[in-house]
């Protein structure tokens, strides 16, 4: 689990090359450009993030979801929006803290900076420690 005791910020410097991106994305950009496009949100989300999720249920038993409101979001090639009020978007990183999925996510009813049914999904709420 990520250690947040001696840190100000959970934000993780994304940079490319780096070990966040360490498997080749070329094939995101062959066969889905828009989302590979979004990678920009991917670092702006892991530099900002708002919400840190820990035990990612649905696609292993342990990683992270970082959750965050980027400032803009690509929705078809060359066309690009300011994000959404209504949605967030979730990063998703590996026990080996390496990322392997980014999705614009529903906002739950109850508090706007989680995820939909985020209670079910994930094992606990690791930043903030709690919501206010």
């Amino acid at each position: 689990m990520i250690d947040l005791q001696y840190h100000n910020t959970p934000a993780i410097e994304c940079l490319w090359g780096s070990w966040v991106f360490q498997r080749p994305h070329s094939r995101v950009y062959k066969y889905n450009s828009v989302k590979y496009e979004n990678i920009r949100c991917v670092k702006e989300v892991l530099e900002n993030p708002k919400r840190i999720f820990w035990g990612i249920r649905e696609h292993s038993e342990g990683g992270w979801c970082y959750i965050g409101k980027p400032t803009k979001l690509y929705i078809k090639e060359n066309v690009v929006i300011d994000f959404p009020k209504d949605k967030i978007f979730a990063v998703y990183i590996d026990d080996r803290f390496v990322v392997f999925d980014w999705i614009l996510e529903y906002i739950d009813d109850k508090n706007k900076l989680n995820p939909k049914n985020w209670e079910k999904r994930y094992r606990s709420l690791v930043w903030p420690k709690s919501i206010s």
